[in-house]
């Protein structure tokens, strides 16, 4: 199997908790909780080399702030069609399909897990994404479970991630 070069990540349920905020008034309040220990994994990510991309079916001001914050460069909100976004992604990249890890948690992230070469899910994630995942985390969406995968792709692939954090490994 390739390294992987892109790791890609749904939004609502793996890098958030899922929930969804809105008013009194039926206007959705745009509050978005993340993890910072996820956010740190996605910056470790990216200084060890491998691409970071997140794919969002809804097109949250909050998320758009929080991947900027971090330097994402690849972000795709607003596309419920998930591997057809990985597809652009590959193409873009130049990569193949078993150069990519994925993390999704309901239904809308089946296609997309099962063309990539790593599929990942959080312990919360729906039975058929979690049938469909390589790796399931023991930690929920929003709550750790983005850096737990990105910890086991580190350490399939041989990566030391206190190297990387004080830029002692160059891919």
């Amino acid at each position: 199997m390739s390294k992987v070069k892109l790791f890609a990540f749904d939004i609502d349920g793996v890098l958030t908790d899922g929930r969804l905020y809105y008013g009194a008034q039926g206007e959705e309040s745009g509050l978005k909780v993340f993890n910072a220990q996820d956010g740190l994994g996605m910056s470790l990510l990216k200084k060890a080399g491998i691409k970071v991309a997140v794919i969002s079916g809804r097109a949250a001001s909050a998320t758009r702030q929080r991947m900027q914050d971090l330097g994402v460069e690849y972000v795709i909100l607003g596309k419920t069609d998930k591997l057809s976004a990985i597809n652009e992604l590959a193409a873009e990249c130049g990569l193949s399909a078993d150069q990519i890890a994925y993390m999704g948690d309901d239904l809308i992230d089946l296609k997309a897990m099962e063309y990539v070469g790593k599929a990942y899910a959080p312990a919360n994630a729906v039975s058929q994404v979690k049938q469909a995942a390589g790796y399931i985390c023991t930690r929920n969406g929003g709550e750790g479970a983005a850096r737990e995968a990105i910890e086991h792709l580190f350490e399939q692939q041989g990566i030391d991630p206190v190297a990387v954090l004080v830029g002692e490994v160059v891919q």
